[in-house]
Formats: C-alpha cells, sequence, structure tokens
C-alpha cells in the first residue's frame, strides 16, 4: 500500500508503517482521477456549505473534533467544522473573518482539486485553511510558492496562527543550510518555493536511493544523516499554474563539481572563432517569445564555412558533430543571451535569472559549458565545471505526491493539461467582489521609441491625477531604460528588477500610494498585494501598465490583475511595440502594420493581442507535452535496464 495509483484520494497519508518512511506514489494519476475527483467535489459541495452555517466546536468539543478528522479525513462535515474554528483565529490575528469562496477553495484543494480564484479574492487565507487543516489532520503539508519571497512572507505572516493552534511551520529558501531544510520539513506545514522542494527530493534519491524510492526506518531516523523530506504526501501549490506549467519546460538538473571537457583556453579560442561567425548569412538567431528562449542554429551556408576553416581539422574540433555544438554554445552565448535579461553580473560571477519570475537566482547555473563561455565572455573568473548528478521534471515530481491541490488567478487556459498530466481536475472559485477594473485595452506602436514615450506620458497623466502606477517591463535592462525617461520628465520611480531587489518588501508597500511610480520586471506579477489608501481608491486606484510584448497569457493576466483587487477600484492597459515580442512573431506582417495605423486601442487590436498570446500557449502546451513524451520514454529505458529513476 506504499503508493499506487488506485489509492483513495480521500486517504489520509502521513509517514508510518502504513504509508512507511518516505511516502510517495509509484505510479502517475490517471485522467479517469481528475474526472471522478471533479464528480465527487462537485457531489459534495451542498453538504459542506450546508455544514458551514453550523456553529463552531467549542473548546470541549475541539478534541473529538481532530480525532474524527484524523481518523475520517477531509469529509465536508469536519473540514466545515475546522475551518470555522480557523476563522476565529484569522479574525483575531487578521482582523477579518474569511469568506464563502475562501472556505469552499481551501475544501476543494483538500479533495485533489486546483482552484482558479480571481487576483486579490484572499488566496493566502484560503491556503491557510487547508494547510492548518491538514496539519491538525496529522499529514505533512508543502505549500509550494513560486518564489523565496513569497515563501517567506506567507510562513512569517501566518506563523502566529500555526502556533495558536500548536503547529510548527518551516520555511525553506535557496540560502537554507542542510540543517535548517531538515529542520523545516519536519514541521507539520512547510513554506517553500516549488525548486528548492524539487531538488531536495533529488538529493535524498542521491544520498538514499531505494528502489520505487521507499526508504529505510534507518535511515529516515538518523537526524542529521536522514533524508531532508518526511516523503510527498501533500502539496498545496499557490499560483499553481506557474509552478506546474510555466516552470515545467525545463527539466530540474542536481549538479556536482565535474571535470572541465574543454580547457580556459580553447573556450577562449571558441569565443573568437565565433565571433568570425557572420550571423547574416552563416546563422539565424531565433529571439525569446513567451514558449522559449533565444536560440541560434547554423545555415546550410554556415556549415560549410565552418568546415572550411583551418582549425576544424585539428583537435578536439575534428569530429564534426562536436565542433558545430560547441560553436552553437558560443554562438548562443554572443547573440541569444542577453546581458540585464537572461543574467546579471554581480559580485564578479554571472547571476541567472529566472526567465519565468524576473528574480536572480544565483544558485542556478547554465549546462554544457554556457556557463563558463557567459564568464569569458563578460571576461570574468571563469567559474568551476558541473556534472549532472540527478535530473527531474516537475511533471514527475508532482506525480509522486500523493496529493496535490493548488489555486491560481490564470488556470482557465491550462485546465485540460492539468487534468492529463496530473490527473488533476481544475473548478473555478465564484467572485466574492465584483471586478471593478477598467480594461483601456492594448495599444500597437511603430517602434520602442514610440512606445516609450507613450508610456511616459500615460504614466504623468495618473500621477496628476495622485494615482499609483505600477508598469510591468519584460526585462532588466527595459525596466533600466524606462526609468531613466521618467525621470528625464521629472518623476521619481522605484525600480525592482533581479539586480534591484533587496529592497523588494518597502518598494512593494509603498507602491500604493499617491503618484508613486513603480517600475518592474515580472516580479510584481504574481503573488504581489499592493495596498491602496482611501485617497487613492477615491482618486480611481492602481493604474496597470503592461509593456512586455513576450508575456504568456496567462503572466499578462496577472500582472494586469495587480490593479482593483479586493473590491478597489482600478485600471490597466497594453502598451506594445509591433517590432517585438508576440505580435511580430505569432501574426502575420500586413495584419501588425494594420494595427499600427490606429492610433489609440480598440477592441480589434485587443483581439489580435489575445490571439497572438492564444498561439504562444499552444507553443508551450506541446513543448511541455514534448518534455513529458520524453521523461517517460527516459524513465521506461531506465525500468527496462533495471534501473529506477
Amino acid at each position: 500500500m506504499a503508493g499506487t495509483a488506485s489509492a483513495s484520494a480521500m486517504a489520509l497519508v502521513r509517514p508510518g508503517p502504513i504509508w512507511g518512511a518516505y511516502p510517495q506514489r509509484t505510479a502517475p494519476r490517471p485522467l479517469a482521477l481528475a474526472v471522478r475527483t471533479a464528480w465527487r467535489v462537485r457531489r459534495g459541495r451542498a453538504d459542506f456549505l450546508a455544514a458551514l452555517q453550523r456553529p463552531a466546536p467549542d473548546e470541549a468539543a475541539w478534541p473529538r473534533t481532530l480525532y474524527h478528522l484524523r481518523s475520517e479525513g477531509y469529509t465536508p462535515r469536519l473540514c466545515a467544522r475546522v475551518f470555522l474554528r480557523l476563522a476565529g483565529l484569522v479574525q483575531q490575528h487578521l482582523g477579518f473573518v474569511p469568506h464563502e469562496s475562501q472556505y469552499l477553495a481551501a475544501w476543494t484543494m483538500l479533495q485533489g482539486c486546483l482552484v482558479e480564484m480571481a487576483t486579490g479574492e484572499g488566496k493566502t487565507v484560503a491556503m491557510f485553511l487547508a494547510a492548518a487543516c491538514a496539519g491538525l489532520a496529522g499529514v505533512p503539508a508543502h505549500v509550494l510558492t513560486a518564489n523565496d519571497y513569497l515563501a517567506e512572507r506567507d510562513a512569517a505572516e501566518l506563523g502566529p496562527l500555526y502556533a495558536a493552534l500548536g503547529l510548527r511551520v518551516g520555511c525553506v529558501t535557496a540560502a537554507s543550510t542542510p540543517a535548517q531544510r531538515r529542520a523545516a520539513y519536519g514541521a507539520e506545514v512547510t513554506y517553500a518555493a516549488a525548486r528548492e522542494v524539487a531538488f531536495d527530493h533529488l538529493r535524498d534519491r542521491v544520498a538514499h536511493g531505494r528502489a520505487g524510492g521507499q526508504l529505510a526506518w534507518s535511515d529516515a531516523a538518523d537526524p542529521d544523516r536522514g533524508p531532508l523530506l518526511r516523503g510527498l504526501c501533500l502539496a498545496l501549490i499557490d499560483e499553481a499554474d506557474s509552478v506546474l506549467c510555466d516552470e515545467a519546460r525545463v527539466p530540474l538538473i542536481l549538479s556536482g563539481l565535474g571535470a572541465q571537457t574543454l580547457s580556459e583556453d580553447d573556450l577562449r579560442a571558441l569565443l573568437d572563432r565565433a565571433r568570425a561567425v557572420d550571423t547574416a548569412r552563416h546563422a539565424v538567431v531565433v529571439p525569446a517569445t513567451g514558449s522559449g528562449a533565444a536560440s541560434v542554429r547554423l545555415t546550410r551556408a554556415g556549415r560549410d564555412w565552418l568546415a572550411a576553416q583551418s582549425w576544424a581539422a585539428q583537435r578536439p574540433w575534428s569530429d564534426l558533430r562536436w565542433r558545430e555544438d560547441w560553436v552553437l554554445r558560443a554562438l548562443t552565448v554572443l547573440h541569444a543571451l542577453q546581458r540585464d535579461r537572461d543574467y546579471a553580473v554581480q559580485n564578479e560571477a554571472i547571476v541567472f535569472i529566472d526567465p519565468i519570475t524576473g528574480r536572480a537566482a544565483p544558485e542556478r547555473q547554465w549546462s554544457r559549458g554556457l556557463h563558463q563561455l557567459l564568464a569569458l565572455k563578460e571576461a570574468l573568473p571563469m567559474p568551476a565545471a558541473q556534472q549532472t548528478l540527478a535530473q527531474l521534471t516537475y511533471q514527475r515530481l508532482f506525480s509522486r505526491y500523493h496529493q496535490i491541490g493548488g489555486m491560481s488567478g490564470t488556470l482557465a487556459e491550462v485546465a485540460p493539461e492539468m487534468a492529463l498530466t496530473y490527473g488533476t481536475p481544475v473548478l473555478r472559485m465564484p467572485r466574492h467582489h465584483p471586478s471593478r477594473r477598467q480594461d483601456l485595452g492594448v495599444q500597437v506602436h511603430r517602434d520602442a521609441e514610440a512606445r516609450w514615450q507613450a508610456v511616459v506620458d500615460r504614466t504623468a497623466a495618473m500621477v496628476a491625477l495622485g494615482r499609483p502606477v505600477l508598469i510591468g517591463t519584460a526585462s532588466v535592462a527595459d525596466s533600466e531604460q524606462l526609468a531613466l525617461r521618467l525621470r528625464a520628465r521629472g518623476l521619481r520611480p522605484m525600480v525592482l528588477n533581479a539586480v534591484q531587489s533587496r529592497l523588494e518588501n518597502e518598494v512593494v508597500a509603498r507602491a500604493g500610494q499617491p503618484g508613486r511610480i513603480t517600475v518592474s520586471t515580472q516580479m510584481a506579477g504574481r503573488g504581489t498585494d499592493i495596498r491602496l489608501s482611501a485617497e487613492v481608491r477615491a482618486a480611481g486606484g492602481l493604474h496597470a501598465m503592461v509593456c512586455a510584448d513576450a508575456l504568456a497569457s496567462r503572466q499578462w493576466r496577472q500582472l494586469v490583475g495587480r490593479s482593483a483587487r479586493q473590491g478597489d477600484p482600478g485600471s490597466a492597459e497594453t502598451q506594445l511595440c509591433a517590432g517585438e515580442g508576440l505580435l511580430f512573431q505569432r501574426l502575420p506582417g500586413w495584419l501588425v502594420a494594420t494595427l499600427v495605423q490606429r492610433p489609440v486601442a480598440s477592441r480589434w487590436t485587443g483581439a489580435a493581442w489575445r490571439l497572438a498570446m492564444l498561439l504562444d500557449e499552444w507553443a508551450q502546451t506541446r513543448e511541455r507535452r514534448a518534455l513529458l513524451r520524453q521523461d517517460r520514454a527516459g524513465a521506461g529505458r531506465l525500468a527496462y535496464s533495471g534501473w529506477e529513476e
């Protein structure tokens, strides 16, 4: 009974003699499970809502409620009683009572569903209700976020509520030591970025691997040398589409120090030779889109030119595939990877910028020599080479959790993929507050200069009204350039990007003040709660302006969703450039030219932008499905050879 696809979705899975020391599934969830789960939730929703109308359990009845919760599981009646008890803590510590949609979202997640809940509807509290209920039931709950900032923020804000229930809460970030990680996972509820849990699970498999992932009790009992995690029992995923879709496009690779394939002199010579390549004739640079990073490929003329070079006959370049592969890597470093978009330079080192969150990720590196080539390109000390110790995709990781639930404001577009890939249905929650956002449409400009001028003009107009403005850009370079233009106009913007992230809490806290201008990359797009004063509400609320041309539709909705939250007023608009991003890459040129001729935003422009994002979303879905097929094929080869990943 150590974790099969037929195990009941309602079973409470926890480390112990029944489920083992490190519970995890050994088979993915089938599509039929998503159908059955959705049917069960719809059938039980009325019972759950009816149970919410009853009084909360008093002190005398509370121990008996917990006993039944641990033995019977997440039934509608028991979850409702627990949530009503938790509501008193929320009111005591946070000053408000959760509303019906939050209760319903929490219960739905505990049934194994993903929940689409509009931005600003209180997802943080709904997640607390679900995690606390699981912790009280004795199930180790991993609350997984899109980044370290959200994990630290929510763990700190909700820590007193968990403590009042007698529950321990842990938090894992990139800076956590192994001892801190082990202690955090030992708590009833653990907040962490999904990437941190994935790599810790990989570390456990490398250090304590067993067939099927079942660890011996002797391994798990050692407080210093045992596994970091206590298994994969329950994952509650915040911003679930970001974690399960956007970050699932690239496999997670656990690396260690390895032998240098090429010497530093060879790599320097390689860069010099790549600089001699005529990119107009010998190579094609494919720009970045929402569905993928920029890339380079050689043309037929480029391959012929490369074979004719005198150095091509010398070792180690005499092998055709070896030579072309390394030259493509050097061309990628020179022409595809851009400073302050794909990476930053900090403390004499190359720092990876996460393309999904816009945040710096110093613990991550490019593989296959790209990181070393980047360092040489920027005249920095060359880091040590890395070798792959283990790798894992998010699709395989979350298929190993016995139960997953989660929420986001943007899940509708990927609902079929969630059911097919993870065996998990997506259900939409009713709004508690009607949206008061004013959509000012999409405007397309002939070039970047015209776009930035329009952004500065619109920002100045909003500031004159006493409204705060949030401007979303595509890269660090764009955010810095726009900030310079705003300052030249006499405005005082705050900048939030991968390079200037130390003051994130302060910047977000001030972003809702009258006349405040915040220029940000995708860092401000997910989980950022900008709170408004009464003065700002009276002036019309926060104005959000999207200037990123290569955003996927869900990322665009997240940036726009920073305005008009929780019933507040607000507005949003999108300013695009005809020669860049999705419009240029996904739509025919004649259509883009027609859009530029429209002096103001129109419904046709907005429809074209949504079409471009839809086409890009389809491309992303195909990419993830291809990765999943490749991952499953690799797992099959390992199993055939007598090994199991």
